[in-house]
């Protein structure tokens, strides 16, 4: 958030600074005098502007703004290096002239968006031609921002735009979402080549899933694998073997899945490659239960995939942390751990509440297992368990996120037995 904050303040800065000096009919920047204060080794003499400022002359003449200003940002460069303007200057300048005229282009590709009826709710199509419309959107976009850089290159001879990014410690190739995917990793000989090939390549993933219309079956699983093996079989042919490992660890389809189920999870580069490992063996085989229909031998198949691949986890990862892993993917956890870090709780805050709630329920199922209370002692003994499991949680979580909590994720409480109020409604209506 900071680093899109910064970006855009610069932004703003440099299409204010550009506005000045390209104002029709305005000079770039004027001093109260009109007259541009440059020091060079050929200035011949100086004198005090009305402002006090000092006026130095070149050849005798003043300069103004007014005479530096070009219809070609060439031209324009040129006359600003010719009274020595400082170069960092001249790239502020030039920078925010282009980002000025390609946000103007920018934004009238998505004006229909933009102008729509405040007071109307805003449908996602997935018509065909709507997503036929959005993909050549993109591409008119990738198309700008190819021209922007050949425009920068041309100008200066690199592209200073990324130079800048480089030395102010962002990587341009690996900020924000990227649809070539996070390539730092590769040589900078390399990218480039290997964005080109998957911006080519996008297409063709645009097309596959607008042709899936919001549907995804066993076929359009299918369908996705090939494409994505096809990607990789490319991608062969332009990296190394250690290169193209590196590229499926950080942007293919299960590097996607293990990164939306990881929840906080710390793991080693080891264990993260044992587990993209085990996990790419077992692929979708775990999920698909929508597949198997009402087929007794097709649903017992997923659950020993489900049990052989935990086994393997756990093997790889120790049984710690692969008990984190299996943890952080209940999504009672999940609750508890975004509760506990949107309100910068002690990061020990929800693997307590969750023991705290798995000792519960474990202690609830025996005791409604077991044949040797009556059902008012049972009933009791289970009251019993949730008020002191209750103050517990409430002790780690605090009165006010206590009853937000309970509102949001808290239900299980209530499965171990009814709160003291239920019980009271529920006498009084008998």
């Amino acid at each position: 958030m900071r680093i899109s904050f910064l970006i855009a303040l610069s932004l703003a800065v440099n299409i204010i600074l550009a506005a000045l000096f390209f104002r029709p009919g305005h000079g770039a920047a004027t001093s109260s005098s009109g007259d541009l204060p440059v020091e060079t080794g050929a200035a011949e003499n100086s004198s005090a502007a009305p402002n006090g400022s000092a006026v130095t002359t070149l050849a005798g003449a003043k300069i103004s703004w007014r005479d530096l200003q070009a219809a070609e940002l060439k031209e324009f460069v040129a006359k600003l290096r010719a009274v020595n303007c400082p170069e960092e200057t001249i790239k502020d300048l030039v920078l925010a002239e282009l980002n000025r005229r390609f946000s103007k282009q920018q934004r009238a590709l998505w004006s229909d968006l933009q102008n729509q009826d405040y007071w109307k709710p805003y449908r996602r199509s997935s018509a065909p031609e709507e997503q036929k419309k959005n993909l050549e959107r993109s591409r008119q976009m990738q198309a700008m921002q190819k021209e922007k850089t050949a425009l920068i290159v041309e100008i200066f001879g690199v592209d200073v735009e990324k130079q800048r990014m480089l030395a102010e410690g962002y990587d341009p190739d690996n900020m924000g979402w990227n649809p070539t995917g996070n390539l730092s990793f590769l040589p900078e000989a390399k990218r480039e080549v290997v964005k080109k090939y998957l911006e080519d390549f996008q297409e063709k993933e645009q097309a596959f899933y607008a042709s899936t219309m919001g549907g995804w079956d066993a076929e359009a699983r299918a369908r996705q694998k090939k494409l994505e093996q096809e990607k990789f079989d490319g991608l062969a042919q332009l990296l190394t073997p250690e290169e193209l490992r590196e590229y499926k660890l950080r942007n293919s389809q299960t590097a996607s899945q293990i990164s939306s189920e990881l929840h906080g999870v710390d793991l080693t580069r080891a264990q993260y490659e044992s587990l993209f490992d085990i996990r790419s063996k077992y692929g979708d085989s775990i999920y698909n239960y929508g597949d198997a229909g009402n087929d007794p031998a097709a649903i017992k198949q997923i659950e020993q995939n489900k049990k052989n691949m935990q086994a393997e986890i756990a093997a790889a990862l120790g049984a710690d942390k692969s008990a984190e892993w299996e943890r952080a993917q209940d999504y009672q956890y999940q609750q508890l751990a975004s509760l506990a870090r949107h309100n910068d709780l002690p990061p020990e805050t929800a693997p307590k509440i969750y023991d705290f709630k798995q000792a519960a329920e474990k202690a609830a199922e025996a005791l409604k297992a077991s044949q040797d209370f009556s059902p008012e002692e049972r009933q009791l003994a289970l009251a019993q368990i949730r008020t002191e499991t209750e103050a517990s949680v409430k002790a780690a979580l605090g009165d006010k996120l206590f009853k937000r909590y309970m509102g949001n994720g808290g239900w299980w409480l209530n499965g171990i037995a009814p709160s003291t109020t239920q019980r009271l409604n529920s006498v009084i209506s008998r």
